[in-house]
């Protein structure tokens, strides 16, 4: 049985008015297959890898309608269906906020609430695809959760935090963490030294961040940049600057620069193998990991995503929603 979903006319908004994703395939096609075309946990491969060369010298929009029309492309059709997700939430994204230009803790919100009614559009599709795969309930589960309250992000912490939970039949359980720092860019993004600096400690360099394109022609997707890699680009040889600057094409065209969110939730969140990302076997130790108040660090806003679910899982868990407490509210009028 063929399940679908109606997230054709945002997708062809996209295609049509060259924003999103296209940006990026259509500059960067190269990058995309030299990063991830090695990846037998996701892709199907149709031709021989010594046409490899001429596959990197075809249109990359071409390979980007693929990947979004054609299931068969990912080695699930599960991993298909999540990307398509993705995109569609880039897309509202881009349309709906970026023009309003909110500052950068608000639109990461809007975004992380993009991606929670993606995954809600998707969740029984997702269920009866994955009955239809292993013979078994498998469960779409995510929660997010907003750690806001009486920090004090804007020097010391991050925006956002991603725990990514696999847990599909035929792959190994784990459980990736990524911290990431928001940041709006046009011809540059202007970078707090001491910031980035603290970020890459904490995170035990596997820290990101995330550019939101405010140029109204290119639109490009939010794009996911690792901390170590802009910390390369920018050297370090004044000390006594505050901030440096990274310029557009250092985020958009550079081999280590920006990578699209969509792909780097689908190839690298769900990669158990991915060394760039912390990774543990029990989603508390991610929790903790993440709420950790070491050296007065701390983190906004987390969104917990399970593919697979958290009840035939060895977490000790029985709902995402448990994961975070908070403190009940007092009236003290």
């Amino acid at each position: 049985m063929k399940y679908t979903i109606d997230f054709e006319k945002e997708i062809n908004s996209m295609l049509k008015n060259n924003i999103g994703l296209c940006s990026y395939f259509s500059k960067n096609n190269h990058r995309f297959f030299e990063k991830y075309w090695n990846m037998d946990y996701f892709f199907h491969r149709h031709f021989h890898p010594k046409y490899f060369h001429k596959l990197l010298s075809k249109n990359g929009l071409s390979h980007l309608r693929k990947l979004l029309k054609d299931e068969t492309s990912f080695d699930n059709p599960l991993f298909h269906l999540l990307f398509k997700a993705f995109v569609y939430a880039e897309v509202k994204f881009i349309n709906n906020y970026i023009p309003q230009n909110s500052h950068e803790e608000r639109l990461t919100g809007h975004l992380i609430s993009e991606l929670a009614n993606s995954l809600n559009i998707i969740n029984e599709t997702f269920e009866k695809k994955a009955f239809e795969l292993y013979q078994k309930n498998i469960d779409l589960n995510f929660h997010y959760a907003d750690l806001s309250s009486n920090n004090n992000e804007k020097h010391t912490g991050a925006d956002l935090g991603l725990i990514f939970h696999i847990n599909l039949p035929d792959y190994q359980e784990k459980v990736n963490v990524a911290i990431i720092q928001a940041k709006k860019f046009k011809e540059r993004a202007s970078i707090d030294l001491k910031q980035i600096e603290t970020l890459e400690t904490f995170t035990q360099k596997s820290g990101y961040y995330c550019f939101y394109d405010m140029d109204k022609k290119d639109r490009n997707a939010p794009l996911i940049q690792r901390a170590n890699s802009i910390i390369s680009i920018l050297g370090n040889d004044d000390e006594k600057l505050k901030t440096k600057s990274l310029k557009r094409e250092e985020i958009t065209e550079r081999y280590d620069g920006g990578i699209p969110l969509s792909i780097f939730l689908i190839f690298d969140m769900l990669n158990p193998d991915n060394d760039n990302v912390k990774s543990f076997t029990n989603i508390w130790e991610a929790k903790n990991f993440i709420s950790s108040k070491n050296n007065d660090f701390s983190v906004s806003k987390v969104m917990t995503i399970s593919v697979g679910g958290i009840s035939n899982s060895n977490q000790d868990l029985r709902n995402l929603s448990q994961l975070f407490r908070f403190d009940e509210f007092i009236d003290n009028e």
